[in-house]
């Protein structure tokens, strides 16, 4: 009996430790991402989706860092993507979208509730850096955090051309939706 008493603490001491990492887990890393934009008109849908995203998010400090890489983007139809990456993000040689940022009030975060606040950084698009707040949501789910954001770009701001020709199919500024599963890292 005294043996079954001393192994059944000894277990219970190791569910509980194991829940404290897990509760007082600090760095993530991107396990998945999805990231789209929309820059279509009335004339014409402009839309692309990429997965190929890497991020690092510490809580403890909130810092966040995330890089794209933008010939990941793919399009409904090649001619779209071949113009995306030749003409107007010039993807050799700005091969890569990266905002690296801190997340408001991120010591209020609570692994048991969706969590809503903003990111500010830098965001550094076509060789240009521009300083954003993002809202975005950050929910708990099987050990994973998910999040989750929808802002917009003005493409004038990172002098993203807009020639005459297609103006009437290309929006002035882009809509991005952004869904990125984080794990646990593990060193």
């Amino acid at each position: 009996m005294v043996n079954s008493d001393i192994l059944m603490k000894k277990h219970l001491f190791l569910c509980l430790f194991a829940a404290n990492l897990l509760q007082g887990q600090d760095i993530y890393k991107l396990k998945s991402s999805n990231i789209n934009f929309f820059a279509g008109t009335p004339i014409e849908d402009i839309d692309a989706n990429n997965t190929k995203a890497i991020s690092f998010l510490n809580l403890k400090s909130g810092e966040i860092s995330i890089s794209i890489p933008i010939k990941a983007f793919h399009f409904k139809r090649a001619l779209m993507e071949e113009h995306f990456n030749e003409n107007y993000l010039e993807s050799d040689k700005y091969p890569k979208c990266e905002f690296k940022g801190k997340i408001a009030n991120a010591a209020l975060f609570n692994a048991n509730e969706v969590f809503n606040t903003s990111i500010s950084g830098l965001l550094t698009l076509h060789g240009i850096a521009q300083q954003r707040t993002i809202a975005v949501s950050i929910l708990p789910k099987d050990g994973f955090l998910v999040g989750e954001s929808k802002f917009q770009i003005p493409l004038s701001d990172h002098n993203i051309d807009r020639p005459q020709i297609v103006w009437e199919k290309l929006a002035e500024t882009v809509a991005i939706t952004a869904n990125l599963i984080y794990e646990p890292y593990k060193k």
